[in-house]
């Protein structure tokens, strides 16, 4: 991929046409299109259907090898961004990669391990994939009937390597859900949108806070909330929400109303802590961690598609293209998503969400990004 000389000598100094305080010093924030040099400016090439192309790229190289959450999360960006622009070329990898591990057999029967059901559902329903249905109503009665669950009802948040037993993660709106709730009107089961909105509804309940943010989880041994108002997990929220809004068909009016509250409530408690450089801080009420972009990806996707289609507050609307801006000037030339967190469990306190990793390429990241550049900024 050519770069222009301006893009070429942003990367190599480490700025990609923002520079942000807390990640790279106590530098002023800079347009996202240019950078002040030697009193002249220097006006930058690339354009956001440059950068949506070279995240895609970048993504289709990556291995993806499990059927796993991380991979769900880079699959649905994927398919959503097929969903705008029809790109061939995702459609046959998409197609490849559900084959091929479809064929593998096994399949992990957990909350995490359902995350790539979501972009199948998706592009099943597209392209009028039947042969996919059965494992699609097979994973719903799974999780319909053979799910742990707290005593509320939410699903107990399980992974493929390890347990955590009687805890609700905010994550599990996103891997699991969503998914839930889609296919049950995709496969015309009602049980199955009742169960994906009743998760919804006691996540919320337990994780929602008074200033709108969300905690990361809650553990049922101990009958509290656990871990810190953690950025993802409010991305995660908030995308879901917007994605409800989408599904839901007004017979749903109460549910509606009642999700679009809890979106408007956390957008006004993110809008408060937004960084001065268009990220949040890992932890969000924390301003001396450090700041994420994948949040901050997802906060932007669910924003703007939200007020594209009218279930947000167009007044979001600036908070959101501070996001956008801010991450896409952290994509590298390669177009991989810059300053990403590794995977994070539930932490005891911001010290340990402000040590976590944020130094490689994630499956995750790229699926966020791709959520986000399937909107125009």
């Amino acid at each position: 991929m050519k770069l222009s000389a301006a893009t070429s000598a942003a990367t190599n100094t480490g700025i990609t046409g923002l520079i942000i305080g807390r990640t790279y010093g106590r530098a002023a924030c800079r347009p996202i299109h240019s950078l002040e040099s030697t009193g002249r400016t220097i006006r930058m090439s690339r354009t956001i259907e440059h950068i949506r192309e070279a995240a895609v790229d970048a993504t289709l190289r990556m291995p993806l090898r499990e059927w796993n959450w991380s991979e769900g999360v880079a699959l649905y960006g994927l398919t959503t961004l097929w969903e705008r622009t029809g790109s061939e070329r995702i459609r046959t990898f998409l197609e490849r990669w559900y084959g091929e591990h479809l064929g593998r057999g096994s399949i992990p029967e957990t909350v995490n391990g359902t995350a790539p059901w979501a972009g199948l559902m998706k592009l099943s329903g597209k392209l009028g994939l039947v042969d996919y249905a059965d494992r699609l109503a097979d994973r719903v009665d799974h999780l319909l009937h053979r799910s742990l669950r707290l005593a509320n009802g939410a699903y107990e948040h399980t992974l493929t390597e390890t347990k955590f037993e009687k805890q609700m993660w905010v994550d599990t709106l996103f891997m699991a859900g969503l998914f839930l709730t889609e296919a049950g009107f995709r496969l015309g089961n009602e049980d199955a949108v009742e169960e994906g909105l009743k998760q919804f509804h006691v996540h919320v309940a337990g994780l929602q806070q008074p200033n709108g943010l969300f905690y990361h989880g809650w553990d049922e041994s101990k009958g509290s909330i656990i871990g810190c108002q953690w950025a993802r997990g409010n991305a995660w929220a908030a995308v879901v929400a917007v994605e409800l809004l989408r599904i839901l068909p007004e017979r749903y009016a109460e549910d509606r109303r009642i999700i679009r509250d809890v979106l408007h409530k956390q957008l006004m408690g993110l809008q408060a802590y937004q960084d001065l450089s268009g990220l949040w801080t890992t932890v969000v009420t924390e301003p001396g961690t450090y700041v994420e972009s994948s949040a901050a990806a997802g906060i932007a996707y669910a924003v703007l598609r939200g007020i594209r289609e009218g279930s947000v507050d167009p007044a979001f609307g600036e908070m959101a293209r501070m996001a956008y801006r801010a991450v896409c000037a952290l994509i590298d030339h390669d177009g991989v998503l810059r300053g990403v967190s590794s995977g994070t469990g539930v932490q005891s306190h911001p010290g340990e969400y402000h040590v976590i990793a944020r130094d490689r390429l994630e499956g995750y990241g790229q699926g966020l990004l791709l959520l986000m550049l399937s909107e125009e900024l």
